[in-house]
């Protein structure tokens, strides 16, 4: 079976499974979202859902986080994890964007990967869910999946599967694919031996064939 066949056969039976996603990340503007991108890097969602209200209350605009004391963004952001990291690159990104970019986000994934703490995959999910870019990011949950399902070599890090499944990809609206294999690697395709197997139809995957 060819990676495209593969990557068809998930798209259809992700569609049935979740058909219309939503975005993980509560926020209220693009620099509110692109800042929670940021802290959900090794943090689970629901977390940062709980700290960015608090965040975003005590520093409402870019302008009052660029000038934001880094223990007290820390004291608010620390449930996340790497917290000391995350509260520095969000407040030196806050001062960047209100100088720089006169407090607008640049919608160019290059331009968007220099600013600090926004890697490849935060600037993909930014463009995908607020431009609807032709973006598939991947994080642990994606990349787990295709390398199950051999639509990628083990070796291939999260930048080279991004480029196989945007290539491969047939349908026409790539971040609800993301959430969508997002959703599967929580529900069903789990780490190690809490995967559901009996719930997923895929025989060719090579962990089934494992156990079997």
């Amino acid at each position: 079976m060819t990676k495209q066949e593969k990557i068809n056969l998930l798209t259809t039976y992700l569609n049935k499974l979740y058909p219309q996603t939503k975005v993980f990340l509560n926020s209220n503007n693009e620099f509110e979202f692109l800042v929670a991108v940021i802290l959900s890097a090794q943090s689970q969602d629901k977390v940062v859902n709980q700290v960015t209200p608090h965040l975003f209350q005590k520093y409402p605009s870019v302008l009052s986080l660029a000038n934001g004391k880094y223990e007290e963004v820390l004291s608010i952001i620390k449930l996340v994890g790497l917290g000391p990291s995350k509260a520095k690159n969000i407040i030196e990104l806050a001062k960047i964007i209100s100088t720089k970019y006169e407090s607008k986000i640049p919608h160019d994934i290059k331009l968007l990967e220099e600013l600090p703490g926004v890697g490849h995959k935060t600037a993909s999910v930014f463009l995908a869910e607020i431009d609807n870019a032709k973006y598939i990011p991947v994080d642990t949950h994606i990349s787990r999946i295709c390398k199950r399902l051999n639509i990628v070599s083990d070796k291939l890090n999260p930048t080279q599967i991004q480029k196989t499944l945007e290539k491969y990809y047939k349908g026409d609206n790539y971040i609800n694919f993301h959430r969508q294999m997002i959703l599967f690697g929580r529900n069903i395709c789990l780490a190690s031996s809490k995967r559901k197997c009996e719930e997923c139809p895929f025989q060719f995957c090579k962990d089934r064939k494992k156990d079997s």
